[in-house]
């Protein structure tokens, strides 16, 4: 797949599995045999459990969107520089919904074979996401 080709998959799949919630098509881009390497500590293999992990960030997060600030590709590999924008209703790494709206920022890198994702790597401020998720009560 081309470098254009790439930015345009990874495109799709953002916008249709995560700001359109449609976690069916999270195969049409990742492997059945997708490795998530992240820094959130949620083990994923595979298109249906990344899947459900949206659908749970989702039921958190159900207004959330997700913007991507960049997409590159170069040879095997496609980054991505992204925002999560939201608000925190209901559980998300073990903290109860809070009613804050958050800003959340990431990079993650795919590493291609043929025309899939079979590994990501994705690097996410913990700190700056769970400071804001904090209840001020």
């Amino acid at each position: 797949m081309s470098g254009e080709g790439i930015e345009s998959a990874v495109r799709h799949f953002f916008e249709d599995v995560w700001n359109s919630g449609d976690v069916s098509k999270a195969g049409d881009f990742l492997s059945e045999d997708f490795v998530s390497h992240n820094t959130m500590d949620v083990a994923i293999t595979g298109a249906d459990q990344y899947g459900r992990a949206v659908s749970a960030y989702r039921l958190a997060v159900p207004d959330l969107v997700v913007t991507l600030e960049d997409v590159f590709a170069s040879g095997d590999r496609v980054a991505v520089r992204g925002v999560d924008r939201g608000t925190h209703v209901g559980e998300l790494m073990g903290m109860p919904g809070s009613g804050q709206r958050f800003t959340a920022t990431w990079i993650e890198i795919f590493r291609i074979e043929g025309r899939k994702a079979v590994e990501g790597w994705v690097e996410t401020d913990t700190r700056a996401l769970l400071t804001q998720l904090a209840d001020p009560r």
